[in-house]
């Protein structure tokens, strides 16, 4: 039994084990148990069983650390929004919009009568989330509705649960079609690809970030950018928009992608500083902390509403992207895997995707169905999972 504060060492020690064998675990089973999920049962545990202070979070930093990361991942996803990249890909942006869209209907208004409202509202922005949008979800609770605060983090440990098995079969289907027809047409000019390697079609003009010399560019220098944008948006909220009704995770969003755009920042600045890992775990740590706060019986008794979301979720998504398909024009599993993993992002996919590649005979082969699926892919995690679920949870919470 241990319901006395562990000292900092210890705190920190325990919590990097937990996250550590989280992630192996995850990782021996390719991704079919989710690593959130893993560390969150392990925590619930350590917490019902009070082998955990529930302190323990505090004690080792891991609050303010996560308070930092989704402020400063709000920036970073505004900068991955590609609009040259996006304007070239229009259908398959307009499928993921339409498809998040039609989740909002389904699961955030037509499941009210099941779940109640608020875990309803809550839903659509947490599933097509990543960790910053379920934590701002999750802190948008804790001013009011703190009782429901832990469900937009149990959306995050179940997110893989639903989308891996199906991402991995559409990806299996459609990466063997691309084998054969790549046999068939003997393609030779197709690039190496990954989920993010697609490049944007740019003026040419070199942009200001990168006219800095690499070697000045350190972790304080991308932090420092980010946090310059930050302070920028909260005192534009302090002084011209006070009397707006915006909120300022949507306008930090946004300066991310218009800063990017005429070339003040970096691309993803995060994956540069060296401390992009950090920050994951900071919100990892926030996750915790909210199970720390949370009784096991409460996390059990949502279960039954989690499943009828990702159920209805899932459904929905992949009839978007059957549906898409046809009237595009593309094979049923590329419109599976594009509108499915906008409830799945980086870097999972990406470890998805090497998998799937792997189904060529050769590298060259290889190469081309990543160069292939590496957009489908790309196009969920930038503009859905990091850019449009924030929106979203911003929007329905207001609702609350």
């Amino acid at each position: 039994m241990t319901d006395y504060t562990w000292a900092f060492d210890k705190s920190f020690l325990v919590f990097l084990i937990i996250a550590g064998i989280s992630v192996m675990l995850s990782v021996k089973v390719r991704s079919l148990i989710p690593m959130p999920l893993i560390y969150g049962i392990l925590f619930i545990l350590g917490f019902a069983f009070h082998l955990l202070p529930a302190d323990m979070l505090l004690s080792a930093n891991m609050i303010a650390v996560g308070t930092i990361a989704y402020n400063v991942l709000v920036v970073h996803s505004g900068t991955m929004i590609d609009l040259h990249f996006l304007k070239k890909k229009w259908e398959d942006a307009l499928v993921c919009i339409i498809s998040t869209f039609l989740l909002v209907l389904t699961a955030g208004f037509g499941l009210m009568p099941f779940v109640g409202k608020e875990l309803a509202l809550l839903s659509p922005g947490s599933v097509v989330g990543g960790g910053a949008s379920c934590a701002i979800a999750s802190r948008l609770m804790m001013q009011n509705n703190p009782e429901y605060s832990v469900f937009p983090w149990m959306i995050f440990m179940f997110q893989g649960v639903f989308s891996v098995p199906v991402i991995t079969l559409a990806l299996k289907k459609e990466s063997q079609a691309l084998a054969e027809e790549f046999r068939k047409r003997k393609v030779t000019d197709a690039p190496a690809g990954s989920v993010f390697s697609f490049s944007s079609s740019g003026t040419g003009r070199r942009p200001l970030c990168e006219r800095i010399p690499k070697k000045y560019k350190s972790t304080a220098y991308y932090l420092g950018i980010i946090m310059a944008v930050t302070f920028f948006n909260n005192l534009l909220h302090g002084t011209l928009f006070s009397d707006l009704s915006i909120n300022p995770y949507i306008t930090a969003l946004l300066f991310g992608m218009v800063f990017h755009a005429v070339g003040f920042m970096d691309r993803a600045p995060l994956f540069s500083s060296d401390s992009y890992g950090l920050l994951i775990l900071g919100l990892m740590g926030l996750m915790a902390n909210t199970l720390a706060n949370c009784p096991w019986q409460a996390v059990v008794g949502y279960l039954p509403a989690l499943l009828l979301v990702f159920v209805v979720s899932t459904a929905v998504l992949i009839l978007c992207g059957a549906v898409a398909a046809k009237i595009f024009g593309f094979r049923p599993w590329r419109g599976i895997a594009l509108t499915m993993n906008c409830m799945m992002g980086f870097p999972v996919n990406d470890m998805l995707l090497e998998q799937a590649s792997r189904i060529g005979e050769n590298e060259e082969e290889q190469i081309y169905i990543k160069s292939q699926l590496g957009s489908v892919l790309g196009m969920g995690t930038m503009l859905i999972s990091n850019g449009f679920s924030l929106l979203v949870v911003i929007l329905m919470g207001g609702l609350l």
